[in-house]
């Protein structure tokens, strides 16, 4: 799956976005599989539920994560 990762980082919070298409905004992280693409996220936001956050990527081609800081 062909993933985009665009991030913004502020004083209290990462916003990433994931994307499977290109969106005019962030940076082509390549062609990736399955276990990759959840690896990142999964490295992004610990406590994710991954399966969830996958799913969510695979069906609407976009996952927001927001990271409180």
């Amino acid at each position: 799956m062909n993933i985009w990762q665009y991030k913004e980082e502020k004083e209290t919070h990462l916003l990433v976005k994931l994307y499977k298409e290109d969106h005019g905004e962030g940076e082509f992280l390549g062609d990736l599989d399955e276990e990759s693409i959840r690896k990142i996220i999964l490295e992004i936001k610990p406590d994710i539920n991954i399966d969830q956050a996958f799913g969510t990527l695979t069906y609407f081609g976009l996952l927001p994560i927001l990271v409180v800081k």
